[in-house]
């Protein structure tokens, strides 16, 4: 009985998959008798019959972003250039360890360290939170493209010197 009811459960499963309609596609729009033949790169803009304006692909616009600051996490960061200013880089590391306390999901913020990181010597150190500024900075390219050419110094470096050109293409593609 279990069997029965296991198998028609299946077969009703394949059969609704297969009630639904396939996907239609576009007839290609046919160009009135006497027009001059269009080259076979794609046209820029077309008006089909029914309407639709078909465009070619245009890459969206970059946008720079801003980082976005609390007020504690913002006198932390003036706080910390002042220090690395002044050369007190653990200081400063320190203040930028405490705002990411308050901040742990800003990439701008893990990249500030890992720049101070990459100043102090420790570059295996700055090329993790590098990589880690990358995960979290979402559609920034600017703070995206700045890690990858850290990465790619932190690498060269540490003598990885395929390492490296791998991270300055990605840090080109960002461009």
């Amino acid at each position: 009985m279990r069997q029965f009811f296991l198998v028609a459960s299946v077969l009703t499963l394949l059969l609704a998959g297969c009630a639904s309609e396939p996907p239609r596609i576009a007839a290609p729009v046919s160009e009135p008798a006497g027009a001059p033949s269009q080259p076979s790169a794609l046209p820029e803009e077309r008006v089909e019959d029914s309407g639709v304006v078909i465009r070619a692909y245009e890459p969206p616009e970059m946008v720079a972003v801003v980082p976005t600051h609390g007020q504690a996490v913002r006198s932390l960061v003036g706080q910390a250039e002042k220090q690395e200013a002044a050369g007190n880089l653990p200081a400063a590391i320190s203040s930028i360890e405490r705002a990411l306390r308050i901040e742990p999901r800003n990439a701008h913020l893990w990249n500030k360290l890992a720049h101070l990181r990459f100043t102090q010597g420790q570059n295996g150190l700055a090329e993790e939170l590098a990589s880690k500024s990358n995960s979290l900075a979402g559609a920034d390219v600017k703070i995206k493209r700045d890690n990858w050419n850290l990465i790619a110094r932190a690498r060269r470096a540490l003598g990885d010197a395929t390492g490296a050109g791998v991270a300055e293409r990605k840090a080109r593609l960002l461009y």
